[in-house]
């Protein structure tokens, strides 16, 4: 008999080991309660360690069948045992499971082979979602676990050699035979079999980024893991939940969302209880990346500490305000004939305000950077309404703030009556004057480069557009220290804000607004 202790703070147990051990400590869960047995094998669960009992000599049977009814495939979908405690998973979710893991641990394709694509649709929300091309896997890597930890003559090794499928990112930096040894990483056995489960421990979103694009694909959250039975409570709670909620725009975005479920799901309450204000949490993007087109890449990695962020707040306002919906894409065919098929659609402000408010800055910080990616700007135009709620919700530092963004609105409404005026009389379409001046306003605050060239562009705007109530007086002097050089730039960042949130007033505004020009002179639809 032989006693393999694995303790939740041991040493060398990373966020990733600890997710890992919750891992082992829910598969295990999930046997005891469907009342499944590992011959060989007894086990003891505590909050902070899980203690396995091989009872045989040579524990590699006992091992080989702990591993079979953890990681299988089921017509193309891998299963895990652990998540599976109350319930069977539905399709949605077992397609969310398969896409998450295949880019982060099951990456490498050639150990983790698929099959021809084939259709795959299902009903979510009474709506048709899924896939024409879904590509069920043959095989996966764990499969072959048992001979990475059991030597041949049936005893377990001392060390085992960790690859991607155990700890994505920790692989052979160098594929030349010299150097292999110098860089390979090794586990000692009782962190190994924590690491093995670590699939089942981290937590997943799918990431839709007009930003990144296909850099970031998937995103794997590794939360710091304190006590294994409250931590169970959580992974129950967002694996019952379905692909519109568990979609992110970004890496922050997906810990800012897991962060709210924590606290507002009472399963949960008590990881919360332990967490309180100190939730850490790290985060990892993957995707394909132009260098190599056939693996998913490790993109991003942050850690989130709850304890630091400012303006919080902020972030739970534009979770209520931007939040994700259903979009139609093209028509599939499939089984049932022709029908609409659906997907989840981010909102694109939510990304910049998190990633700002995860980074401890700013809710609308650089927004003249985001603005530089036409993908982003594309994504805001639908978004303006939204936006326009955001801001007049929304915290600000200081009062001149809102106060800055209330003047260039109204010089903007007033700049564009000015617009119609002159196309009314002089000719020329209203429409497109006004989305020129609205991108050489764009354009303009962009190129500003410091406080002198930023204040002619704003007071070129305000001068066109006539007498402003609230310049008058002190307004205009509460304004002034907006323009030093040591403020310039968040007031470019206010000034954009203002321009991409203006309201319309009316449908004809509305309809004028509905497109906006990009550099090349081409409406965005």
């Amino acid at each position: 008999m032989e006693e393999m202790t694995i303790k939740l703070n041991a040493p060398g147990m990373t966020s990733l080991h600890k997710a890992g051990l919750a891992g082992l400590y829910m598969t295990l869960r999930a046997f005891e309660e469907k009342g499944e047995t590992i011959k060989g094998l007894n086990w003891e669960l505590e909050p902070t360690q899980v203690k396995l009992i091989w009872l045989d000599d040579k524990p590699k049977s006992a091992f080989e069948e702990l591993v079979a009814k953890s990681f299988w495939l089921d017509d193309g979908f891998i299963r895990l045992a652990g998540l599976e405690i109350n319930e069977a998973p539905t399709p949605d979710r077992k397609h969310q499971l398969n896409y998450a893991l295949q880019n982060s641990f099951l990456q490498f394709g050639p150990e983790n082979p698929t099959g021809k694509p084939r259709p795959l649709f299902y009903e979510v929300d009474d709506r048709l979602c899924g896939t024409k091309d879904f590509k069920p896997i043959l095989k996966i890597r764990h499969e072959k676990a048992p001979q990475d930890f059991v030597e041949l003559d049936g005893h377990f090794k001392h060390q085992v050699m960790t690859k991607s499928w155990m700890y994505p990112g920790g692989i052979t930096r160098h594929s030349y035979a010299k150097h292999d040894k110098a860089t390979t990483i090794f586990e000692p056995l009782q962190s190994a079999v924590a690491l093995l489960f670590a699939p089942v421990g981290v937590i997943y979103y799918l990431i839709r980024s007009r930003t990144k694009g296909r850099k970031a694909r998937a995103a794997m959250l590794v939360p710091d893991v304190k006590d294994l039975a409250a931590y169970i409570l959580v992974k129950q709670a967002i694996a019952s939940r379905g692909v519109l909620d568990l979609t992110a725009s970004s890496a922050s975005d997906a810990v800012l969302r897991l962060l709210i479920t924590i606290k507002a799901k009472d399963a949960s309450n008590q990881f919360a209880e332990i967490a309180k204000d100190s939730f850490l949490c790290r985060v990892s993007t993957f995707g394909i990346v132009n260098w190599n087109e056939k693996q998913k890449t490790r993109t991003y990695t942050q850690t989130v500490f709850s304890g630091r962020l400012e303006g919080l707040e902020n972030y739970y306002l534009a979770d209520t305000i931007f939040k994700n919906r259903w979009q139609v894409s093209k028509q599939d065919k499939s089984r049932k004939g022709q029908q609409e098929s659906y997907f989840v659609l981010n909102p694109t402000a939510r990304e910049f305000i998190a990633d700002n408010i995860a980074q401890g800055r700013t809710w609308y910080y650089d927004l003249a950077t985001f603005l530089s990616n036409k993908e982003a700007r594309k994504g805001l135009s639908y978004e303006r309404k939204e936006l326009n709620n955001m801001v007049e919700k929304a915290s600000f530092k200081n009062d001149n703030e809102r106060l800055f963004i209330s003047v260039c609105h109204e010089s903007w409404r007033k700049r564009m009556g000015k617009l119609s005026d002159q196309a009314r009389t002089g000719g020329g379409y209203r429409r497109e004057r006004i989305q020129k001046e609205f991108e050489r306003l764009r354009t303009s605050l962009l190129r500003s480069r410091n406080a002198h060239s930023l204040r002619q562009t704003i007071v070129d705007l305000w001068a066109r557009a006539g007498m402003n109530e609230d310049l008058q007086g002190e307004g205009l002097h509460k304004l002034l220290p907006l323009f030093d050089e040591q403020h310039w730039r968040k007031t470019r960042d206010l000034a954009l804000l203002a321009l991409i949130s203006y309201q319309p007033k009316d449908p004809d505004e509305a309809a004028v607004l509905t497109a906006e020009m990009t550099e090349e002179g081409e409406e965005t639809k």
